[in-house]
């Protein structure tokens, strides 16, 4: 189930990638070649990028890809560093369900102004922010036991040992 989740979501964004540098391309190739371009592509490009990022920041998670610092951890004994991953996932956790939570309401919120050239429902594009929320902790669930309980490089385990004769 798994595998076929991790399928359909990295589809999902090829797709969308796809298509979204297709329509850019073929709106420059239209202006600069025969003079004409298409009034909505910029504008759907766009939307599409917005749903993009979304749904691939669960992926980038996953990969390890965003911003960490694992330098507290890896400095610490085992047992402390379980204890500061394990939180630091719960944090995240919270952050995302909050913001998922938020970004629904906004969504509902937008659904009666339109944008400028397709005139569809703003909602619609912010219902980007809690599907992808949604995504990035399952996400999250999906990896939590390896991350809190991963082993750590030789490096780190000197680090630990080091600080806990220090203590």
């Amino acid at each position: 189930m798994e595998r076929w989740f991790l399928f359909l979501n990295r589809l999902a964004c090829a797709l969308l990638l796809a298509a979204s540098c297709t329509l850019v391309f073929v709106n420059v190739v239209g202006r600069y070649a025969f003079g004409t371009s298409f009034a909505w592509a910029e504008e759907v490009s766009r939307y599409m990028m917005i749903w993009l990022a979304f749904l691939a920041a669960g992926l980038a998670l996953r990969e390890g890809a965003h911003i960490a610092v694992e330098t507290l951890p890896d400095a610490l004994p085992e047992r402390l560093a379980i204890a500061v991953r394990a939180t630091a996932l719960l944090l995240v956790a919270g952050f995302v369900a909050l913001l998922g939570w938020l970004g629904w309401h906004y969504a509902q919120f937008a659904m009666m102004q339109r944008t400028p050239v397709l005139r569809l429902p703003v909602g619609q594009v912010y219902l980007a922010i809690p599907v992808g929320m949604a995504l990035m902790l399952a996400h999250l669930a999906l990896v939590a036991r390896a991350y809190v309980f991963r082993p750590r490089d030789d490096a780190a385990r000197l680090r630990a040992a080091e600080l806990g004769s220090a203590l």
